[in-house]
């Protein structure tokens, strides 16, 4: 992590986090509780009633699904430096989107699984809602932004990660007909301390340019862009031709230590040069985090550009990439500086011309190193949209994680020689039941998918998450997870369902 002025360094290894891990699964019967999600396999009958649902399969299976109704106190920490960890004990967590109702259209509520020392246990949890985060009110004329677009940063620097929340702001009064109403969007900060987030105080409206800034209502991308040991915000602006960074530390009244304003990198045939969103490399503390600024595109691929931070921030001009639709940072060969990884699931928007594309770009991705900055693509056959770096083996390389079409995830180690060519490469997959809850779920909505990877427990390997939910949304979209699966390895390391989670509000 990332030495924070007048503050002791975490004791923890300095180690990078993106996902999830958990404690054993008999552990956590005990500290969780019974409750089926309901199986569908006879033989299943005798887990259910203890709280578990496995279904058919195997090694495709994975451990049993534990439904953890009962709550465990979340530990109060003396501060770390990472930018996901709300009770500053040295441990990240991983967000779960949460729909508080089955009609809700998209996620409502924000859950926070805590990691230990034995993982991520789905015990030790934080449920929030808008009401917790201390935004201001909304009317019914302004659209909300969903909790999944909040973004944790400790941007004052006291050890505990802050939530930051982009919020629609409506300018003047509604007109009859809602046509010439003005929407701004403004960050707003909820500020944490030793026992998370100060549920229900005010949150801190985040200063910007000026009185009439306004950002892209989407996660704000988090970094150390200057290397000074601070969390930094970077934010699409509403015009899309430019983002702004805003440099911490930030003070209470919502004030970064510089604001920067930066024109897009992208050339004006990258969608015009209009920005989709922002990446960031993950923060670590032992250098500047890089950012990538992807081009807007129509349900399609674009181009991407990496800007190099440094002592002074970011760069203005940077590498460009190829076209591609995921992209991951890590270290793939091995030699202690940092990747980027471009893929491209294939997906078009079948527009006229899309037809004359070379057929090799589809199902590819190029890992592009420090020492061969070059487009070699890797082919993927059955690749989806999504990517994640994960050191599954502790060995100081970070292998790709690969979303596959069908579902399931695709673990591959490139050659640090040739780029290009694959070392190593074995398959995860996990399954639901043919019924969940008594109802019956298609053979082709039963695959679990990628959520993300990182190290929970600090053992210096990462975990792969898996996520699956039973709506139809999830298995074209990734969208209302429910189920998630921890592997360690090939293995898992829990399973749980998120269910119970929501009544934690209540």
């Amino acid at each position: 992590m990332h030495s924070h002025h007048g503050r002791s360094p975490s004791p923890l290894p300095r180690r990078r986090s993106a996902t999830l891990a958990c404690a054993a699964a008999l552990a956590l019967l005990t500290a969780c509780g019974a409750g089926g999600d309901g199986g569908g396999d006879p033989k299943d009958e005798k887990a259910s009633k203890n709280g578990q649902t496995s279904a058919p399969g195997g090694a495709r299976t994975g451990a049993p699904v534990i439904t953890p109704t009962a709550t465990a106190p979340v530990p109060q920490g003396k501060g770390s430096e990472l930018p996901d960890d709300l009770n500053g004990d040295g441990y990240p967590e991983l967000a779960l989107p949460l729909f508080a109702n089955e009609e809700d259209t998209g996620p409502t509520l924000l859950a926070f699984v805590h990691g230990s020392s034995g993982g991520l246990n789905p015990a030790t949890r934080t449920v929030l809602t808008p009401e917790d985060l201390g935004l201001p009110a909304r009317d019914a004329d302004t659209p909300a932004v969903p909790p999944t677009d909040v973004a944790t940063a400790d941007l004052d620097g006291d050890g505990y990660a802050d939530l930051v929340t982009p919020v629609n702001e409506r300018l003047g009064e509604a007109d009859s007909d809602r046509l010439h109403t003005t929407v701004r969007t403004v960050p707003y900060i909820t500020w944490g301390d030793a026992d998370g987030p100060r549920r229900g105080a005010k949150a801190t409206r985040a200063t910007l340019t000026g009185p009439d800034d306004s950002v892209d209502a989407r996660r704000p991308a988090v970094g150390d862009f200057d290397g000074d040991g601070h969390h930094d915000l970077a934010l699409v602006r509403a015009d899309r031709g430019s983002f702004l960074v805003l440099y911490g530390p930030f003070g209470r009244d919502g004030k970064a230590a510089r604001a920067v304003p930066y024109e897009t990198p992208l050339g004006s045939g990258d969608s015009g040069g209009d920005i989709s969103e922002l990446i960031a490399d993950t923060v670590d503390g032992d250098r500047p985090t890089d950012l990538v600024v992807h081009a807007m595109n129509d349900d399609d691929q674009s181009a991407s550009v990496l800007l190099a931070a440094g002592p002074g921030g970011l760069a203005r001009t940077g590498h460009k990439l190829r076209e591609g639709n995921a992209i991951a940072f890590g270290d793939f060969d091995g030699d202690g500086l940092r990747d980027v990884a471009v893929g491209d699931s294939g997906t078009r928007n079948n527009e006229p011309g899309y037809e004359t594309e070379a057929p090799d770009v589809d199902h590819t991705l190029t890992v592009y190193t420090k020492k061969t900055f070059k487009n070699i693509p890797i082919k993927i056959a059955n690749m989806a949209g999504g990517l994640a770096a994960a050191d599954t083996d502790g060995d100081g390389t970070d292998e790709l994680a690969v979303a596959l079409e069908a579902g399931g995830v695709e673990i591959i180690t490139v050659r640090p020689d040739s780029p290009g060519d694959i070392a190593r490469r074995h398959t995860l997959t996990r399954t639901a039941p043919a019924r969940v809850d008594g109802e019956k779920i298609r053979k082709n909505r039963r695959a679990a998918r990628l959520h993300g990877a990182g190290d929970y427990d600090h053992d210096g390997k990462d975990e792969v998450v898996l996520a699956w939910g039973r709506d139809p949304v999830f298995a074209l979209y990734g969208d209302r997870p429910e189920w998630w699966w921890i592997t360690d390895g090939t293995a898992d390391k829990t399973a749980f369902s998120d269910k119970p989670f929501a009544a934690d509000t209540d």
